[in-house]
């Protein structure tokens, strides 16, 4: 299978087409994030949205997913199929995660960055970002990833993955807590991680 670490100029219904290979993935993320109804999520790099639809559909129109997207025309085509399906509470915004992420305005409970890090130039940058968002409480983050331990039969070629004791050092550079991890369906793992809120950060740096 191809690999483009950079997604943008690709067919968006292809890269939809392997979101949907990968749905079977999308009921334990939920589950092992604890995303429930009512909940503001923040879907970073959702590209065409597959999971980003069925996050909107756990929250229900109590809840708000934000997905921030840095290629116009997959927040485009998400547009599109949010229309189609007639759901109102997704806000598509336009933004480069590895450049800052804009929602210090809102109050988010869940984080999702699914098979977005080995996609990034600087993806520790993104982790970095997360952490500046100014929040008044904890937020969790979930984090899943191909695993480069695993036979290589489906994803990215095993030299593009992330290892996972590489993300639970730059967890710990940041002072992240961590709250879950385990290995997934489909060749991935995941990691359940905790965003200090902004008071716990600025008293940890008094010590």
């Amino acid at each position: 299978m191809e690999f483009r670490k950079a997604l943008s100029g690709s067919s968006w219904e292809k890269v939809k087409n392997r979101q949907l290979l990968r749905f079977p993935l999308v009921h334990e993320w939920i589950e092992a994030a604890g995303i429930e109804n009512g909940d503001t999520v923040l879907d970073i790099g959702p590209g065409p949205g597959v999971f980003t639809v069925h996050y909107a559909k756990v929250v229900g129109e109590q809840g708000k997913i934000i997905a921030i997207e840095k290629s116009e025309d997959a927040a485009a085509y998400l547009i599109a199929e949010l229309q189609n399906q007639s759901i109102h509470h997704v806000d598509v915004r336009i933004g480069d995660a590895e450049q800052r992420v804009h929602v210090d305005n809102d109050d988010i409970d869940v984080v999702m960055l699914t098979d977005v890090l080995h996609h990034a130039e600087h993806p520790f940058q993104i982790l970095k970002n997360l952490r500046n968002i100014t929040h008044a409480k904890p937020i969790k983050l979930f984090i899943s990833e191909f695993d480069p331990e695993a036979e290589g039969r489906i994803g990215p070629p095993l030299v593009h993955r992330i290892h996972a004791e590489t993300i639970q050092t730059w967890a710990t550079e940041l002072n992240f807590g961590m709250l879950a991890h385990g290995k997934q369906y489909s060749e991935h793992y995941y990691m359940l991680l905790s965003i200090p809120a902004a008071q716990l950060r600025e008293q940890a740096k008094d010590f």
